[in-house]
């Protein structure tokens, strides 16, 4: 026998050796009592390669929005987001990313675009979501909606997916965004009812009586605390943000400080070069000069606005009206007095005011197209939100942070901006009727003091409905204004209705104005509106 043969034999014998001693091992894992070839045995030989897999890791996507107030991001570990993948089988985390009316929101969200590093899903700002598409950056919804977000996709209504379907850049009729669906009007003018009560006014109708209580708000004591002088009547912000109401008096189509596209005339025009813009930027500036109007307006940040509404110091202003608990509790804490109540739009002879009310508000997300499972995951937490038998769950949140057991009752906390997150994913499709579930759900247990605030928002909610108009640029695609960025951020308009008002610039100077704006663009994106309005009245 030569080596090599027996270097054969070797290996051989101990193969057999090696499996011999693999049996024993697996007959004896009862202790030897039972032969491995009983049926009963055939669990336990698998369990031990069971044991040996890793457990499943719960997925989590990366969504960007709003923060709003709260000082803490969303990470993996939160409460919130470890509660929401054991309800969902898939969790989120969010970075702190401050919005600042969406300024700051978008400067982060561009850093990340150009690193080629776009979050999971988010929300597009400033019509970004157009180039995202073209660049294939974006995932095309349309056959995941109806499979993986039947919820989201039953909810909202079919006109609603068709207008949306007009948003494709490409001319195909996908969806590339799920939009925030506001079936109620969530905007408002309010005004202080104690301030009124103080100086002897009425809730005012008419432009004359709205005028005449904003004097009386500047010359006296309005909000009760020995100071005459401290008082602001009505503000805004910069660009002219968030004082819709003095728009949308004279018929001017705005959004949130934006002018949007109406019928003027007959035909789809920019509410930003129509003679109702100018009647009211007029009005504004002769409101300026008489201080109705804070003149800090066009310095105001959101802090800077926010922080003068819940110090007691201004008697109007328009917002989201669902809201308003914000500041009333706030401002409760300075003024126990505190009442707020719906303003209806004043009367300005000549012209037919009424609030915006766009259905679709905005693109609420977009989902990165990075991979199918990735588009999923995101699917199953927006659609289990929006899931009706998860509406109270969803609502209630977390035990011990969102809510509390009394007597066998959830009721919900207080927010707690400094210590919890904010849930970035909320329900964003609303008529009210759902809203009046929340509100409802709000309302459990509440202190007294908490249950007139709620009173006052709920009140305010069901006022503001009156003079709501759904304006025919509802939803328009932001691919109108391609190649014409400036139109498109409202750049233009700001600058000129900013100087006018604070005495820059004669009214005159808006006709230029009108002039420039159509020379710089303005004629090819009318143009593309009005082909798009037709479009969606076939």
């Amino acid at each position: 026998m030569n080596s090599k043969q027996k270097t054969m034999i070797q290996k051989l014998v101990l193969l057999v050796l090696m499996t011999s001693l693999a049996l024993v091992g697996c007959s004896s894992t009862k202790g030897g009592n039972e032969p491995s070839s009983s049926p009963s045995t055939k669990p336990e030989q698998s369990a031990p390669a069971a044991e040996s897999e890793p457990p499943k890791e719960t997925p989590f996507v990366e969504i960007w929005g709003n923060h709003g107030n709260y000082k803490n991001a969303i990470t993996k570990e939160s409460p919130y987001a470890q509660w929401l993948a054991e309800q969902v089988g898939v969790g989120y985390y969010s970075p702190l990313v401050p919005w600042e009316g969406g300024t700051a929101y978008i400067q982060r969200l561009n850093t990340r675009i150009a690193s080629n590093d776009l979050p999971d899903a988010f929300i597009p700002w400033q019509g970004i979501e157009g180039t995202l598409i073209k660049q294939g950056a974006l995932a095309d919804l349309t056959d995941y909606l109806p499979k993986y977000a039947p919820n989201i996709w039953n909810r909202i209504p079919q006109e609603i997916w068709d207008v949306v379907k007009t948003a494709d850049p490409t001319n195909q009729g996908r969806i590339y965004y799920i939009p925030r669906v506001e079936l109620y009007q969530g905007y408002g003018a309010f005004i202080r009812q104690d301030w009124l009560d103080r100086v002897g006014k009425e809730v005012p109708t008419t432009k004359e009586e709205f005028e005449d209580v904003l004097q009386a708000f500047l010359d006296q004591d309005a909000n009760g605390n020995g100071d005459a002088k401290d008082e602001i009547p009505i503000s805004g912000r910069e660009f002219g943000r968030w004082m819709d109401v003095l728009f949308g008096m004279y018929g001017v189509a705005m959004w949130e400080g934006f002018p949007m596209w109406d019928i003027y005339d007959g035909e789809m025009t920019y509410s930003g070069v129509t003679p109702n813009m100018r009647a009211a930027i007029e009005n504004l500036r002769e409101m300026y000069v008489k201080k109705l109007l804070d003149n800090e307006t066009f310095l105001n940040k959101a802090g800077d606005w926010t922080a003068k509404l819940n110090s007691d110091r201004v008697g109007a202003w328009f917002h989201i009206n669902k809201n308003t608990t914000g500041q009333l509790d706030q401002i409760k804490e300075i003024n126990p007095e505190v009442h707020l109540v719906a303003m209806p739009l004043p009367k300005v002879e000549g012209y037919d005011g009424f609030t915006t009310h766009t259905r679709i508000n905005r693109p609420e997300f977009v989902i990165a197209n990075k991979d199918e499972e990735t588009i999923i995951n995101v699917l199953k937490i927006l659609d289990w939100i929006h899931d009706p038998a998860n509406k109270e769950t969803a609502i209630l949140g977390v035990e011990g942070i969102d809510h509390e057991v009394v007597d066998g009752q959830k009721k919900l906390l207080p927010l707690d901006y400094d210590n919890n997150t904010a849930k970035i994913v909320n329900d964003f499709i609303i008529d009210l009727a759902s809203l009046q579930k929340q509100l409802e759900l709000d309302a459990i247990g509440v202190d007294e003091n908490l249950r007139k605030i709620l009173d006052q928002r709920d009140r305010i909610i069901a006022d503001n409905q009156a003079n709501s108009k759904t304006i025919a640029g509802d939803g328009m695609p932001a691919n109108v204004y391609e190649g014409y960025a400036d139109i498109q951020n409202h750049t233009l308009y700001q600058e000129v209705m900013t100087k006018i008002v604070i005495g820059e610039y004669p009214i005159e100077k808006f006709d230029e104005f009108v002039t420039n704006w159509y020379r710089s663009g303005g004629e090819e994106v009318t143009a593309r509106a009005r082909e798009w309005y037709d479009k969606v009245k076939q």
